[in-house]
């Protein structure tokens, strides 16, 4: 769920539900991160490469925290995956740090409600609350609450609400790559 430790180590569905208006990419941001969507959902939809990328989450969080995985690895699963997709991000293992790193690349928020494939949910808010800060990819929205997700609570695509339904924690927030034609 959370992730466990303060340190950044530098180093294709539809889309669904409603959408905010397009954004230009701010100066200096990278531009090619909403070309990289597509890859990132083909990339988190074959089970063979979520797998791989879950494995290697895991291993850089024992590694890191001694955690064992999948308790703590919500942060470090995307970045795993995100970095499989093409994107030039670092290993993050807060949850709560991941927000920050998407809007310094000019993503957009987007609030609950608005989300579709290719947006990252975060259940954060200003500080951390280990145990309910979490992120994660969403696949595909079904409506504006319910959706298709991938993180490291399951080993293949799976259903959560946006409201917290089922026992979650609420998403406080949608990121979404800009888009550069705008």
């Amino acid at each position: 769920m959370s992730n466990h430790s303060p340190v950044n180590h530098p180093a294709a569905d539809e889309a669904a539900g409603s959408a905010s208006p397009a954004t230009a990419v701010p100066a200096g941001a990278p531009s090619a991160d909403a070309d990289k969507i597509a890859g990132l959902l083909a990339h988190a939809l074959d089970a063979e490469q979520l797998r791989a990328a879950q494995a290697l989450a895991a291993r850089k969080l024992l590694n890191h925290e001694g955690e064992i995985y999948p308790a703590d690895g919500c942060a470090i699963t995307l970045s795993v995956l995100m970095q499989g997709a093409g994107f030039d991000v670092p290993d993050l293992y807060w949850a709560i740090d991941v927000p920050a790193m998407l809007l310094a690349r000019g993503w957009i928020e987007v609030p609950p409600g608005g989300q579709r494939a290719g947006d990252i949910g975060s259940t954060c808010r200003t500080e951390k609350h280990h145990g309910e800060d979490h992120v994660y990819l969403v696949m595909r929205a079904v409506n504006e609450d319910e959706m298709v997700v991938v993180d490291n609570q399951a080993a293949y695509p799976h259903f959560r609400w946006a409201s917290g339904q089922g026992g979650k924690t609420p998403t406080t927030m949608f990121y979404r790559a800009p888009d550069v034609t705008a």
